[in-house]
């Protein structure tokens, strides 16, 4: 007899306990969970962006257009206007420097393509936060050079997040958009010639 009343008992309450699950489970579809990241989208292909890479608690122009065209002055001076391969742009910019202030630009073969190595310079002088907040800083310069439709583009290394939340809120104060994306250490910065991390805001 109390065997019965215990096994009843038991009974009941994995009863109870599986409706219980079923209602949680039912009422679960109207419950958003945030993933604790900000939701991105593609920009269009040919928006202009100005990219930023943020190391050392700096801010560091990174100018693609110019060093692209000191890229192409070098393979010239180097091989004359014959087409060279992906293997002799790669060598040629290992043994030649090639840049600006702020970063030397290699070249590096990947499996999905080319990349260009950006390796910022011990020497490079970039911009702090309290800088930033100058009128006549080189950011908001560059920020206010942006066509209608272009955004920025931050890289983040681990120690300078911080001075990414400056950055961040200046482009919002003035109504711009922007990416980011975070790098752990002091890797150069690596920008495919087919890859579209670079081309995602938020």
């Amino acid at each position: 007899m109390c065997l019965d009343s215990f096994l009843d008992i038991v009974t009941n309450v994995v009863g109870v306990l599986i409706l219980v699950a079923v209602v949680t489970v039912l009422g679960a579809g109207d419950v958003a969970v945030s993933s604790g990241a900000s939701a991105t989208r593609s920009v269009d292909a040919s928006a202009p962006r100005a990219l930023f890479e943020l190391s050392r608690s700096e801010v560091f122009f990174v100018d693609e257009l110019r060093n692209g065209e000191r890229v192409l002055l070098e393979v010239q001076r180097t091989h004359g206007d014959r087409e060279i391969s992906s293997d002799e742009l790669v060598g040629t910019l290992a043994y030649a420097d090639v840049g600006d202030r702020n970063h030397r630009v290699r070249a590096e073969q990947l499996p999905s393509g080319l990349a260009w190595l950006y390796a910022l310079r011990a020497s490079a002088e970039g911009e702090t936060c309290e800088a930033l907040v100058a009128p006549d800083s080189l950011f908001r310069e560059k920020l206010s050079a942006l066509p209608p439709g272009g955004f920025v583009y931050f890289v983040v290394h681990d120690d300078s997040f911080e001075l990414f939340r400056c950055a961040r809120d200046i482009a919002r104060e003035r109504g711009v958009e922007f990416g980011w994306h975070p790098v752990e250490g002091k890797s150069p910065l690596r920008l495919s010639v087919s890859g579209h991390l670079g081309r995602r805001v938020q």
